[in-house]
Order: C-alpha cells, then structure tokens, then sequence
C-alpha cells in the first residue's frame, strides 16, 4: 500500500512538472513564432512566457487546493459527519 501511495505522489509531482514546463514551452514557441512573423525582438517571447508561467504556476495551486479538499472530505466521511 505504501509504495502504491509513493509511486501516485510521484506520478502527480512529475505531472504537475510536465504542466509546468510545458506551458512555458508552449509560451516560448509561440512567442518566437510571433516574434518571427511580426519582426519584433524579444516582446512576444516574454509576454507569452510570462503569462504562461503565471498560467502554470496559478494551475498548480489551483490543484493543490482541490486536492487539499478532497482530503478533507474524505476525512469527514471516514469520520461519519
């Protein structure tokens, strides 16, 4: 039971980390493309970067606040209230 507990908090994590991640990929190449096409410097590559990053990172919190729910939810049915 244990190790199938550590391997799903090691699944989430690394999937949490992929999100992350490739957000800002995404953000990146999107913003080089962007930059490409328009003729502009950097302006689209840390406009969509940052955004994305904020995306991600709001995403993650996001998460962890329904899982938080969750684990009090399952707290009180295991509790019978």
């Amino acid at each position: 039971m244990k190790e199938t507990t550590h391997r799903s908090e090691m699944i989430r994590g690394w999937s949490g980390s992929a999100d992350v991640f490739g957000s800002i990929l995404g953000g990146l190449l999107i913003g080089l493309g962007l930059d490409a096409l328009f003729g502009t410097a950097p302006a689209f590559v840390v406009g969509f970067v940052v955004v994305a990053a904020i995306g991600a990172f709001y995403k993650s919190y996001a998460a962890s606040e329904q899982l938080e729910e969750l684990a009090r939810e399952a707290l009180r049915v295991r509790d019978g209230l």
